[in-house]
């Protein structure tokens, strides 16, 4: 079908999803460029593709489109115009899915496997998220637990910097109490990224079941969890440097719990 009219029902339904309360009503949200689209063409959580007459340029976007009619997807063309209205990419790559949520985990003693969760505790900018979601990815944990607070899991950045991984990190969103009433059930040791009283983090034991904390950017830990902590750990850095990044400070404290896995 070709649209050539802002005015048109799907383009109005579209636009509507780059809002979180139309996203969580309907259970879908946005995933914007060619390499994103193919990586979740590998689910069956795609249920619309919109395209620009440009992605038909290449074959890799011609294979795109026809690989999803031919499973009976629904795929609309947009001129430049139209399509524009719809996409929050400055230099759009002409296409855009709108794909089904996930469902967040219900029972986590079933998805319990390497022993390790993060809680990611009010990370408020979309960027730091989408990128933690590829190193949990990466590094194999179990999921993320995501405290209220947490900037919206399927905000169309956080959905393109975590190319794909959206789809497949198990999450659970849930308040700072229940994220430490589920520790504490599961047997985890809660573990807090935090200077005071802090241990190396080369010196910490990953080796067994743990929930490890990455704090808000601004505020660091939330005092839920200090009260709670049975370990703390920093990451060394240079005296003109206040602190790390986020999703780096994530990184650096999954692929040491991993190492420390590894090598047991």
């Amino acid at each position: 079908m070709d649209i050539t009219s802002i005015h048109n029902e799907r383009i109005k339904f579209v636009k509507r999803l780059h809002r979180r309360n139309y996203r969580d009503q309907h259970g879908l949200f946005i995933a914007e460029g060619i390499r994103l689209v193919e990586d979740m063409t590998q689910t069956n959580n795609i249920r619309e593709l919109y395209y620009a007459n440009k992605l038909l340029e290449t074959d890799r976007g011609k294979g795109l489109v026809s690989s999803l009619k031919e499973r009976g997807i629904a795929v609309y063309s947009c001129n430049n115009h139209v399509f524009s209205k719809i996409c929050a990419t400055e230099n759009s790559q002409g296409v855009l899915a709108v794909v089904k949520q996930p469902q967040p985990v219900i029972d986590w003693r079933k998805n319990m496997n390497k022993g390790i969760v993060l809680v990611i505790d009010r990370i408020q900018d979309p960027g730091n998220l989408g990128s933690i979601l590829r190193t949990a990815l990466a590094a194999a944990i179990d999921g993320i637990w995501l405290v209220k607070g947490t900037v919206d899991l399927f905000n169309p950045k956080v959905v393109r910097g975590s190319m794909g991984a959206i789809l497949q990190v198990p999450f659970t969103v849930m308040s700072a109490e229940e994220c430490i009433t589920y520790t504490q059930a599961l047997g985890l040791e809660l573990i807090i990224s935090e200077i005071k009283g802090a241990v190396e983090y080369y010196n910490c034991n990953f080796r067994k079941p743990v929930a490890l904390v990455i704090g808000n950017e601004a505020n660091g830990v939330s005092h839920h969890f200090i009260n709670y902590a049975e370990q703390r750990v920093y990451i060394p850095q240079a005296p003109s440097v206040e602190s790390l990044n986020a999703a780096v400070a994530a990184a650096v404290l999954l692929y040491e719990a991993l190492r420390q896995r590894i090598q047991e």
